[in-house]
């Protein structure tokens, strides 16, 4: 059985391996941990929760992938509840902005993937390839209103 390549490969050649793309995934949430715990103390978790989003929100508008981008946030909000905060019950509600951030970041991702206006193309090396309309491939029969009549 012989597999086909991806039809839609980013500009630098291969897509990054999903492998790979989680391993960053955890070494940048683990970096920013280390920095939320460095920098805010334990008695501020929304400092904390906002490094640990930023984070997030970053990784997610550089990974295409978004099975990494969901797990990456997943462990983000788990270090965060379990390491950071260190408390079970209310950290919760803060973490979800985590969450949030991931989402976003795709967003942006795949905002940035569409073409701007008429004639631009996407770009290929942001991962994602808009469905796109040929708008001539379907009209009216000539004669009838709106159809491609060109004897008025």
């Amino acid at each position: 059985m012989v597999s086909e390549p991806n039809p839609s490969p980013p500009a630098s050649g291969q897509p990054t391996s999903t492998g790979l793309s989680f391993a960053a995934g955890l070494a940048v949430m683990v970096a920013a941990a280390l920095l939320a715990a460095a920098v805010f103390p334990p008695t501020e978790p929304p400092g904390r929760m906002l490094v640990m989003a930023g984070a997030a929100g970053v990784f997610a508008s550089v990974v295409a992938d978004l099975r990494v981008v969901a797990a990456i946030a997943g462990v983000g909000m788990s270090t965060f509840v379990g390491f950071l905060t260190n408390q079970f019950g209310g950290a919760w509600s803060y973490a979800v902005a985590i969450g949030f951030a991931g989402a976003l970041g795709s967003g942006y991702r795949l905002m940035r993937s569409l073409p701007g206006s008429e004639g631009q193309q996407p770009n290929p090396a942001a991962g994602y390839w808009p469905l796109t309309f040929n708008r001539d491939s379907v009209s009216s029969p000539q004669g009838t209103p709106g159809g491609h009549s060109r004897e008025a």
